[in-house]
């Protein structure tokens, strides 16, 4: 544990001093709230970065690895090259990038075997949070991330190395009682395949973590790749797919077609008016017809004559 000058001033002092219980109570006082800093700092190696309805960023502290019964050697402190300022572009970049195979997903095609690890909603949500992470991280510190999906958590990290962003995935879609934290037969991939740096060394202290995929991209190749398309403006469901673009030639088909379609229309109209025309005259005929036979049928009536005076 490291300690302070005044820290160690003290301890020497009250360890020479006579023995007097007073005294080493009251020395013990002092230095009991900065033991218990330390204490808190050593069991708090997590840092928040920021968090929301689908997840949390946060850094990672790392200490340096002594030996241990398993491994049976000193391993080497983890060296990041931290802090490091990288444009959201590139990040996204990474995240977009990053599929999966191996695993048999619900609702997924049976032929596809390769799937995105981020929806566009998870990268868009992750990009500005690893950004500020990464910006604020330590030497010592790598990036953690973690997504909450119908209750199935999904978590990795990654940290910059030189010119190289190493992700790597402890958890996938994982139950909250899942102890095997190991995603089995998982595979992790990047795309474009050029963009990753295939004799890339691991530091040794990632022997520890053998059983988590993980994947190497160089920087250069992100900040090469063309911008990423607009976000579509709804999700889609599987199977369905967009219509190609009309060609000029076929659109101008299609609106003489509209039109061939609204003149035969208009033409349909005007002879079902003609007609109802036609019908309404020879109604008008029959009528004046009958009437006029009506009035040469009707006897005509002889005026009386007035009757002669007395």
């Amino acid at each position: 544990m490291l300690q302070s000058r005044p820290m160690r001033r003290l301890i020497r002092q009250t360890l020479s001093a006579p023995a007097q219980p007073l005294r080493l109570w009251k020395a013990w006082l002092a230095l009991l709230p900065c033991l218990l800093l330390i204490a808190c700092s050593a069991t708090a190696p997590l840092t928040s970065i920021g968090e929301g309805p689908l997840g949390t960023v946060a850094l990672e502290r790392l200490a340096s690895r002594g030996t241990t019964a398993k491994y049976g050697s000193p391993q080497s402190s983890f060296q990041a090259s931290h802090p490091a300022a990288l444009s959201a572009s590139v990040i996204s970049h990474l995240l977009s990038g990053l599929s999966i195979s191996g695993l048999d997903r619900p609702g997924a095609a049976m032929t596809q075997g390769s799937y995105p690890l981020f929806s566009h909603e998870e990268t868009e949500f992750l990009t500005p949070l690893i950004v500020r992470a990464l910006s604020q991280a330590q030497p010592d510190q790598r990036v953690r991330f973690t997504l909450q999906d119908d209750g199935l958590k999904t978590q990795g990290t990654l940290y910059l190395h030189k010119t190289t962003l190493r992700v790597s995935l402890s958890h996938y879609r994982s139950s909250p009682g899942q102890s095997d934290t190991r995603p089995p037969g998982l595979t992790l991939s990047f795309m474009p395949p050029q963009a990753l740096v295939r004799d890339d060394v691991p530091q040794s202290w990632m022997i520890i973590e053998p059983e988590q995929p993980r994947v190497a991209v160089a920087i250069d190749a992100l900040n090469q790749l063309p911008p990423a398309p607009p976000a579509p403006a709804g999700e889609k469901p599987p199977g369905e797919t967009t219509p190609p673009p009309a060609s000029p030639a076929s659109e101008q088909s299609r609106l003489q077609q509209e039109l061939q379609s609204t003149k035969d229309v208009v033409v349909k109209q005007a002879e079902e008016l003609q007609k109802l025309k036609a019908e309404l005259e020879s109604v008008r005929r029959q009528l004046a017809e009958k009437e006029s036979a009506a009035s040469k049928a009707k006897p005509k009536t002889t005026p009386r004559k007035p009757a002669p005076t007395p």
